[in-house]
């Protein structure tokens, strides 16, 4: 799975309001909660241990809800889909990382 890192106060706290149903999935780091107030669309949601263990699981989270989990490091967010998403329990490993500037 691809996706942005998001890692500085202001990506954290937009997280991916404002951007459409066809956005990439973020990971947001040091993160615990997230809400949906403001969003056009509904998200699929994984909390994160610091080491990768995926430890809560949300499909479908609609426009202006609250999700949190007290052990999450990060949290990982894309538009709701029908399909493959994360599990409780499994394991994500990072496998490669760009880092570019934004032009």
């Amino acid at each position: 799975m691809e996706v942005r890192v998001l890692s500085s106060w202001r990506e954290r706290l937009r997280g991916l309001l404002g951007s459409g149903e066809d956005a990439r999935a973020v990971l947001i780091t040091r993160c615990g909660s997230i809400h949906t107030f403001g969003m056009r669309y509904p998200l699929d949601v994984a909390f994160l241990s610091e080491v990768g263990v995926v430890l809560a699981v949300f499909r479908g989270v609609s426009p202006g809800e609250f999700r949190s989990h007290p052990e999450a490091w990060c949290t990982i967010e894309r538009p709701a889909r029908k399909g493959a998403w994360l599990e409780e329990g499994e394991q994500l490993w990072v496998v490669s990382v760009s880092v570019g500037m934004a032009g």
